[in-house]
């Protein structure tokens, strides 16, 4: 029967830990994606309230006659 090259190496740690290991990694990059994930849509749905507050608080402001307006977004949003 041959044997595992792998575990047969001076010094192994044996292929069972290494995937273990590498398991693990797997499974905490697979976390923090799904927190920064979580993180940004929560941010983009923070980001939309303020800008509808901003929107209908300037739409309510009374305007002087004569005033010019001024887009502070310059139509980029």
């Amino acid at each position: 029967a041959a044997a595992d090259p792998v575990s047969m190496l001076p010094g192994s740690l044996g292929r069972g830990s290494w995937c273990n290991e590498h398991d693990t990694i797997h499974k905490r990059l697979d976390i923090i994606e799904e927190k920064v994930i979580k993180t940004v849509e929560h941010l983009e749905s923070e980001v939309k309230s303020l800008l509808n507050i901003i929107s209908e608080t300037t739409s309510n402001i009374p305007i002087a006659p004569g005033t010019p307006l001024i887009d502070i977004f310059d139509g980029k949003y």
